[in-house]
C-alpha cells in the first residue's frame, strides 16, 4: 500500500491546468523514455540538474495513452510514477512532464521571508470526514473540504501581469486567479477520476480575507468538497 497524499494531487491537478502569470517561473516540458522489464512497476524519473518535477502531463505504454490516478499514480517526493498492474516487459513507457527550478502552487502556506519573486502564490489544504459503505470490509468514503489559499503583492512595477491582453495586479490578480481555479474544476474534473470526484463548490468564484500584514499580500480563498474511497491509500 502506497500513500496517496490528497493535498499533492491538488497541486499536481492545478499545476496542470492554471497558468502561472510570472514568466520567469513557468516550467520546461520533457520526457523520459523507458524499456520496462518483466513485473516492473515503478519508474524513475530524471529531471535536469537543478530542476524538479513539476507535474506529469501524459503517460503512454507502447504508444497507448495512460490515465492518472486509475493506471499509475504520481509519488511526486521520489520523483516516480507507478504502475498498478505490472508490466509483462518490453513495453515502451513514456512519461511526459513539466520540469522547474521553482514554482509557485505548493500544498503549505508561503513562508514569510519569502521575497516579491515568490507571488503569486497557491496552497492547498483540506480535512474531511468518512463513511463506511457497508461492513466492516467495505471501503470508507470521504468528504474533503479543500481550502485554496491565493496571495498576491500589493501593486509595484514588478508585480503587474498582462493575462490575455488584460493587466492584473494585487487584489484583481487574487480575483483572477480565483477565477481560475474555480474553472479548473468545473472544466477538467475528470483529470481527477477515480480518485477524487464530486466537486462542488462553497461559495464562487473566491471569498476576500484580510490583507495578510506579514506578508505584504492580498489573500483570498476558494473553497469546495470532492469525494474519495480509501482516501489517501492505493490499496
Amino acid at each position: 500500500m502506497a500513500y496517496l497524499n490528497p493535498d499533492k494531487i491538488i497541486v499536481d491537478f492545478l499545476r496542470n491546468n492554471i497558468s502561472d502569470p510570472r514568466s520567469s517561473r513557468v516550467g520546461t516540458s520533457t520526457s523520459d523514455s523507458f524499456t520496462a522489464s518483466a513485473s516492473q512497476t515503478t519508474f524513475q524519473l530524471t529531471p535536469s540538474s537543478g530542476k524538479s518535477l513539476s507535474h506529469v502531463t501524459s503517460v503512454t505504454v507502447d504508444a497507448g495513452s495512460k490515465d492518472k490516478w486509475e493506471d499509475y499514480y504520481i509519488d511526486a517526493k521520489a520523483e516516480q510514477i507507478v504502475f498498478f498492474s505490472a508490466m509483462s516487459g518490453g513495453e515502451a513507457v513514456v512519461v511526459n512532464y513539466v520540469e522547474n527550478s521553482t514554482n509557485w502552487i505548493f500544498d503549505d502556506k508561503p513562508v514569510e521571508s519569502l521575497g516579491a519573486t515568490a507571488y503569486p502564490r497557491i496552497s492547498v489544504q483540506s480535512f474531511g470526514s468518512g463513511d463506511r459503505l457497508g461492513n466492516f470490509e467495505a471501503p470508507v468514503s470521504t468528504i474533503l473540504t479543500v481550502q485554496v489559499d491565493i496571495w498576491c503583492k500589493e501593486r509595484s512595477s514588478t508585480d503587474v501581469f498582462t493575462v490575455s491582453s488584460r493587466v492584473y495586479t494585487g487584489e484583481d490578480l487574487c480575483k483572477y486567479l480565483g477565477v481560475q481555479v474555480s474553472q479548473a474544476f468545473e472544466d477538467s474534473e475528470s483529470d481527477l477520476h477515480p480518485v477524487l470526484y464530486n466537486y462542488v463548490p462553497k461559495q464562487t468564484p473566491s471569498r476576500p480575507m484580510p490583507f495578510d500584514l506579514v506578508r505584504q499580500a492580498h489573500h483570498r480563498i476558494v473553497e469546495f468538497s470532492i469525494e474519495g474511497l480509501s482516501l489517501g491509500r492505493t490499496a
